[in-house]
């Protein structure tokens, strides 16, 4: 027979019934037999997890290995699991799927009803995910980067620009990259006429680098250079430069500012 469907060799991974045929298939079919091995560590990893496990991204590195293993023609390029064919010379598994108890000609003359139903969501992920490797359907930027906000403060306004309020905070990827991520809002009857800057400044206003323009009543993201220490220019202060200014220093209009907690 052909080779199972990779949702019947998931439903096998997850206990579930299929047909006898189906069984005896896998049960005498190696490359089969290697899916459902596969397909059961994760599962197994599914099963486990709580509600305080979360996700996170692998290094970089591992990305680049599986590009370089895919170039180097080391899987299968688009094809599907259930189209591999099992080497001719190697030798039929000695021992049963985990998961299905028995001999093949036991398992062959149990002919219980199979259960039809839509392919449940842990049948799609976990065939989705192994497919996706072993079939060489490599999906960069499926597990996106753990992201962790390092530090945060409230943006306050100045007296001049009472009922403006705002917030700020520093997000840290893990991998070295921050984001400065800035959210204001104004009041709708409080006007701007200029533009609003974003700075990052020491304690002492002495030393303030620009990070960029934003509207009001918006978010911004603004990347934080590498070599900028945090602890030295914890200040966040939204500016206000007069229209047509080109002086690229700061205006000395503070609308809003605040302090990062690092």
């Amino acid at each position: 027979m052909a080779h199972p469907t990779p949702d019947s060799l998931a439903l096998i991974a997850l206990g579930e019934d299929v047909e006898s045929d189906t069984l005896r298939h896998v049960g005498e079919c190696r490359a089969c037999f290697a899916e459902i091995e596969a397909l059961q560590q994760v599962v197994a990893v599914g099963r486990s997890l709580g509600p305080e496990d979360r996700l996170t991204a692998p290094d970089q590195r591992v990305w680049s290995q599986v590009v370089e293993h895919l170039h180097e023609g080391r899987t299968t390029t688009h094809t599907a699991v259930g189209l591999l064919e099992p080497p001719s010379s190697a030798p039929a598994p000695q021992a049963p799927v985990a998961v299905i108890s028995g001999s093949t000609d036991e398992l062959a003359g149990r002919r219980r009803p199979v259960r039809r139903r839509r392919a449940t969501l842990a049948v799609a992920a976990v065939t989705a995910l192994v497919v996706g490797v072993t079939g060489g359907y490599f999906l960069k930027g499926l597990v996106e980067p753990a992201v962790e906000v390092s530090a945060r403060t409230q943006l306050n306004a100045l007296p001049r620009w009472s009922g403006a309020n705002g917030t700020a905070a520093i997000e840290d990827s893990g991998d070295g990259e921050r984001t400065l991520v800035v959210n204001m809002d104004l009041p709708p009857s409080m006007r701007v006429d200029g533009t609003l800057e974003v700075w990052l400044s020491d304690t002492r206003a002495q030393d303030m680098v620009a990070m960029g323009t934003m509207t009001s009543s918006t978010t911004v993201r603004f990347p934080v250079p590498a070599s900028m220490d945090l602890a030295t220019h914890p200040i966040v202060d939204v500016s206000l430069e007069p229209a047509g200014d080109s002086d690229p220093a700061h205006s000395d209009v503070s609308v809003v500012r605040g302090r990062l907690n690092v």
